[in-house]
Formats: C-alpha cells, sequence, structure tokens
C-alpha cells in the first residue's frame, strides 16, 4: 500500500474532527472523555489474524484518530473561546 493512503485517510480523520469541533463547537466533556477512551479501546484491541490486512488497519486508523483527536482538541474549541 503506498504511503500516499496513509496520508490521505489519516489526514481527512484529522481534518473532519477539527472542522466537526470548529463549526459544531465542543459538547458536553463527557462525550469527549468517552469518545477518548473509545479511541484507546479500539487501538488496543487486536485485529483478528483473518481481518488482518492493510484495509482494516486503515479503518482503524481513521476511527482512532478521528476520535482522539476529537476528544483531546475539544478544550481548544470551547463556546467562550474568542480567539
Amino acid at each position: 500500500m503506498s504511503i500516499l493512503w496513509v496520508f490521505m485517510v489519516y489526514g481527512c480523520a484529522a481534518a473532519l474532527a477539527f472542522v466537526l469541533l470548529y463549526f459544531a463547537r465542543a459538547k458536553s466533556w463527557y462525550w469527549h472523555v468517552i469518545s477518548v477512551l473509545l479511541a484507546l479501546v479500539i487501538g488496543l484491541v487486536p485485529i483478528p489474524p483473518r481481518f488482518n490486512n492493510s484495509q482494516t488497519t486503515l479503518v482503524i486508523g481513521f476511527f482512532f484518530t478521528f476520535l482522539m483527536l476529537w476528544g483531546v482538541a475539544a478544550p481548544f474549541f470551547r463556546k467562550g473561546n474568542n480567539a
């Protein structure tokens, strides 16, 4: 698999997380904590051998990146911030 696919998929996940935070702002704190915990669970669960291929890794990496960034970057996109 080309490294270009990896950058495109993870870049789209990061861009989607930041765009959602920018336009919809951060939600309640517990949604972002749940998002980080879910990202950790997704990242730490081993992939079954029959599904362990590059496409599965990209899908799991997309969701991990999106959920982790959406959860961790939330304090920077609070409604009270006038930057």
